[in-house]
């Protein structure tokens, strides 16, 4: 494949080697038995051949045997190719396909050395296919095969899928003769009888194509079929001796300007075609051309150094307008409605199409220049420029209105090899020699390479709706991109997102992100963009996600207007902090203060109100950038490329970079050094880095510019920072000369923490902060120093250390001052009854504090002087009330235990205490005792012992009980049942009263009555009668009709 050597075959097994470069034969004798009946290379030089002796040999360039093969039938056709194999590394055209009697396909590994060397893979097929006609390789590892009944089948070599069938189809009714495989055009043909079948094989698909089928004269038998390698003709003969030649594909020949595309529908017709409109003009040629080149009047066709022109304006057929003869031959052409540009042998002329569109313009502008080398190697043109490249690394921008060349840059990488302008020329997509992408800006000169793209350059389109937009194409994918003018960064090139391409599409214009294609076979077909796949959807209704999608692909495209509708249908809050971003990303200000406003974020649009009004780009940029938070070091290289470079100052002055802020005065505003000197000594400080503090406060006073304040300022800074290293003197006597409250304090603080307590509290009280000073000097004990300041002080905790002090002193009345200054009356009581002898003075302040642990001091002092009433009172104050009750039991004083347990002993005790009091038998007592811890029963007893002395108690004690038993109980006592003496029937109404027995107490009452008035005692019988109203109206009673009577 790769060398002049031919192999003969002869029908003795015999082998002619002709070496066309050498001259020489070898002749090799013997290499089969019996006639040689196939044979086929490999790219490696080696040489298979088949025989009737049914062995299959391969062998070297010279003739040498390799490997030999035996088969079980004759070999009839044999082809080297790739069998896949996932698992191991493999050679190119590693095996070999035996089609073996026409009833298996034999493959065998050439290149394997130990195993299965000579163990092929034998693949048989169903009987009602009939017998192998011939078989090709295809695509990746795949076989066609195709059978004497009509049937065509596909297989897989992979070893996954090896005994399976891809595909199979009956193409032919009755038999077929022959295969051929285009791997151009990706296409396969199949003959039999007189038809001719034609299947695309684009993605395994094998769908015939029928429009291509040839059904010819019933009386031809077609034997064979073949393609010529660019696949334009395919050829057939037949038994007979007939050849047939057929144009099978059209050459790939097409381009564009703006919506409408040329491109070749026969040899001798182009059609130009509106892609939107779908209008057509058709260009009838008299030769197949090479090139054409389309403008928005023109058709240009040629092949080699000729080149026909043609007007498309108006309706009917295109009319030839001009013909042009080249010195060399046409490698491309390029026109505009007025102007033909001609690349050929590395120059490029420049002419008018018609004649007589400008008599004035006689002569061809020729690039370059005589005296230069011939080197261009691109050309392009739009409306206005002719730009082209050239092997230097040197884009040429000819401005063709004056004839003058406005502009050339150099391009670093070297050699230009292709041009892609958009329709104003303003920008420029171009590939070097490196094979890298970029992006020119002829008005500045920038470069931007193209991100995400590393295939190789097959083709670039400009948008013809979106002039921002435009797509590369490499062999597998359509790359969109975006370009932004104007951003934070200044221009970008952004990728937007991929969209495979379909095998054999060649991308030839694009408008609104769709873009369309020519297929091999010549026809056009359009691929929708997955980046603009929501867009092209006028739906009024849209479900979320696809809203969703569809903002995100106007975002995405910096659609920022569509964007804002969508957001304002979407209403979803991250919706619009990515439109919002966006809109200062690429500073539409306007945008994003509408945004904001919706958003209702006030200080930003003030912010932003203040700002858009910038025209300085730069400036603009920093501005946002500060605004975003972002970098903040790339707004100050935006700000100091601007027209005002003081704002990257006033930037660091605001964020408090005082260090940057240093820089960039000493450059824009040495007037202000001393100011930020001062501001970053003080953060410097902040931050801990006293030595460089102290240089910077230090350096603001030396410049003298500074007013009043700032001299202060550094002054105490200097001072400060001073005490922080270390040197107490100077930083002292600094702070003295400043004489200033807040510095004494902060000095103050320093000095502690530096634990210098005497120098930190002199200056505390200089500052007026007597009580940190107070604490100072109480630490060292220095009393006299703080006595003076005790006086100012109001915390308890400072007059506590000081009275602790004073009391280990022995100076005990200056202790109980400052133990009252300090609230600690505890403190108070015990050193009056330990220290001063003042029990009085003690009592009577335990008794007003009502202390537990001041009246356990003075019930101690009690117990020890035999002061045994008062210990109980203040043993009961301190909630020691076992004790108490020990002692009052012991020492006869349970009354005044009593006395002082008043009501709020606890049932338990009252108990206890009526328990004593039983046992003396002081009867009156001890009920009541047990009335207070509710034991009404035993009360009632023990009142009823003590007869009539204690009957108004045993009255309220049942009325309080309120139980019948203790009632009948107490009722039998006054009736008499008990001692046989009827009582006063004043205790009976007294009973009734307690018990709220209104009307057997009004009863009682005019009984009571009735005895007085017989007595004569008419005054105390009224009075008995009237009370008893009285007392029931006030119970809200309605007092009874014989009361009322009475």
């Amino acid at each position: 494949k790769n060398a002049s050597v031919l192999v003969v075959g002869t029908g003795r097994g015999n082998v002619l080697i002709y070496n066309e470069k050498q001259g020489k034969k070898i002749p090799i004798m013997g290499k089969h038995t019996r006639k040689i009946t196939c044979g086929c290379w490999n790219g490696e030089g080696k040489l298979a051949l088949g025989s009737e002796d049914r062995q299959v040999t391969v062998s070297k360039m010279d003739g040498d045997t390799l490997k030999q093969l035996g088969v079980k039938m004759e070999p009839v056709e044999m082809f080297f190719s790739d069998k896949k194999d996932e698992d191991k590394q493999h050679k190119k055209e590693n095996t070999i396909s035996i089609n073996v009697g026409r009833k298996t396909i034999y493959l065998y590994r050439v290149n394997d050395q130990n195993e299965g060397g000579n163990n092929p893979i034998e693949l048989a097929f169903q009987e009602r296919y009939g017998s192998i006609v011939a078989h090709r390789w295809f695509g990746d590892g795949y076989i066609m095969i195709g059978f004497s009944s009509g049937y065509v089948l596909v297989i897989s070599t992979h070893n996954k899928e090896l005994s399976e069938e891809v595909h199979s189809e009956k193409y032919l009714r009755n038999t077929l003769t022959s295969v051929a495989y285009c791997e151009s055009l990706d296409r396969a043909a199949v003959c039999g009888g007189n038809s001719v079948k034609v299947i695309d094989l684009l993605g395994q698909e094998c769908k015939e194509i029928k429009s291509d089928a040839l059904d010819l004269d019933p009386k031809l038998h077609l034997d064979r079929v073949d393609w010529t390698q660019d696949g334009q003709v395919l050829t057939v003969s037949s038994e007979s001796g007939e050849l047939l030649a057929f144009l099978a594909s059209l050459p790939i020949i097409n381009d564009s300007f703006d919506t409408k595309v040329v491109y070749l529908t026969s040899l001798l017709e182009l059609s130009v075609i509106d892609v939107l409109s779908d209008e057509r003009t058709r260009v009838n040629i008299e030769t197949e051309p090479a090139f054409v080149a389309l403008g928005p009047n023109h058709v240009a066709a040629g092949m080699n150094n000729q080149a026909w022109f043609y007007s498309i304006q108006g309706a009917g057929e295109a009319m030839r307008v001009n013909q042009r003869d080249y010195l060399g031959t046409v490698e491309d052409v390029k026109i505009n409605d007025r102007y033909a540009a001609v690349l050929s042998e590395g120059r490029v002329q420049v002419h008018v199409i018609e004649a007589d569109m400008d008599p004035r313009e006689e002569e061809d502008m020729i690039f370059p220049d005589k005296g230069h080398a011939n080197d261009i190697t691109c050309v392009s043109m739009t409306q206005s420029f002719l730009i082209f490249g050239t092997k230097r690394g040197s884009i040429h921008y000819f401005y063709l209105e004056d004839r003058a060349q406005v502009n050339e840059f150099r391009h670093e990488d070297g050699e230009i090899r292709r041009l892609y302008p958009n329709s104003l020329g303003t920008r420029v997509v171009f590939v070097d020699v490196r094979l890298q992408v970029s992006l020119f800006n002829p008005v500045n000169d920038q470069v931007l390479v193209i991100p995400k793209f590393t295939g190789s350059l097959e083709g670039a389109l400009w948008d013809v709706a979106d002039p921002n937009v435009f797509v590369l194409a490499d062999n597998r994918q359509f790359y969109v991109y975006v370009y932004a003018p104007v951003s934070i960064a200044g221009p970008v090139v952004n990728f937007v997102g991929a969209t495979p391409r379909p095998a054999g599409f060649g991308p030839v214009t694009m408008y609104n992100g769709i873009i369309t294609c020519q297929l091999k076979s010549g026809l056009l077909e359009n691929v929708m963009l997955s980046t603009h796949t929501c867009l092209q959807s006028n739906q009024e209704r849209m479900v979320l996600d696809t809203m969703r999608r569809k903002f995100s692909q106007h975002l995405a495209l910096l659609h920022l207007k569509e964007a804002w509708e969508m957001a304002l249908q979407l209403r979803v809050a991250d919706v619009w902090q990515e439109l919002t971003h966006a809109a200062l990303t690429y500073m539409e200000v306007e945008m994003a203060v509408r945004c904001y406003r919706h958003n209702r974020n006030a200080g930003m649009v003030l912010s932003l109100e203040k700002i858009k009004s910038i025209e300085d780009k730069n400036l603009l940029a920093g501005h946002v950038v500060t605004l975003l938070e972002q970098d903040y070091n790339a707004a100050q290289d935006l700000f100091l490329r601007s027209t005002r470079p003081i704002t990257a100052l006033e930037m660091r002055k605001d964020l408090k970079h005082w260090d940057h802020a240093m820089k960039l005065a000493k450059q824009l505003q040495p007037e202000a050094l001393p100011e930020i000197s001062r501001e970053f000594g003080a953060q410097l400080e902040m931050r801990g880095e006293h030595d460089q503090a102290l240089a910077c406060y230090e350096r603001s006073l030396q410049t003298g510019n500074s007013d009043k304040r700032s001299v202060e300022i550094c002054k105490s800074g200097i001072a400060r920072c001073t005490l922080y290293l270390g040197d107490l003197r100077r930083g002292k006597q600094l702070c003295l000369e400043r004489d200033d409250v807040q510095l004494y304090r902060e000095c103050a603080m320093i000095l502690e923490g530096l634990n210098q307590l005497q120098e930190c509290a002199e200056l505390y009280e200089k500052g007026g902060q007597f009580e940190k000073a107070a604490s100072m000097y109480i630490q060292i004990k220095s009393f006299a120093q703080a006595q003076p300041l005790m006086a100012k002080i109001t915390t308890p905790k400072l007059h506590s250390l000081f009275a602790r002090a004073k009391e280990a002193e022995g100076r005990f009345e200056e202790a109980v001052h400052a133990y009252e200054m300090a609230k600690d009356l505890d403190s108070v009581v015990r050193l009056q009854l330990k220290q001063l002898n003042n029990p009085q003075k003690a009592f009577a302040l335990v008794r007003k504090t009502r202390s537990a642990e001041g009246a356990n001091l003075v019930a101690k002092f009690c117990m020890d002087s035999g002061d045994h009433p008062v210990a109980i009172e203040f043993l009961l104050m301190a909630r020691l009330q076992e004790k108490a009750y020990d002692i009052a039991q012991n020492y006869e004083e349970m009354d005044t235990y009593v006395k002082f347990l008043g009501e709020l002993g606890t049932p338990e005790e009252h108990k206890k205490v009526a328990q004593y009091y039983e046992s003396k038998g002081n009867f009156a007592k001890a009920g009541q005792q047990y009335e207070k811890c509710q034991q009404f029963q035993m009360a009632l007893k023990l009142y009823l012992r003590c007869g009539a002395a204690e009957i108004d108690r045993a009255i309220n004690v049942v009325g309080r009980a309120n139980n019948d038993t203790l009632t009948n109980q107490l009722v039998d006592f006054l009736m008499g049942e008990v001692d046989g003496k009827q009582k006063d029937h004043n205790y009976l109404f007294r009973l009734h009263m307690a018990l709220q027995q209104y009307e057997q107490a009004a009863h009682t009452a005019v009984l009571i009555a009735r005895q007085e008035q017989e007595l004569g005692n008419y005054k105390l019988a009224h009075s008995q009668l009237f009370d008893t109203f009285k007392e029931l109206e006030s119970q809200n009673k309605r007092p009874p009709a014989e009361l009322t009577r009475q």
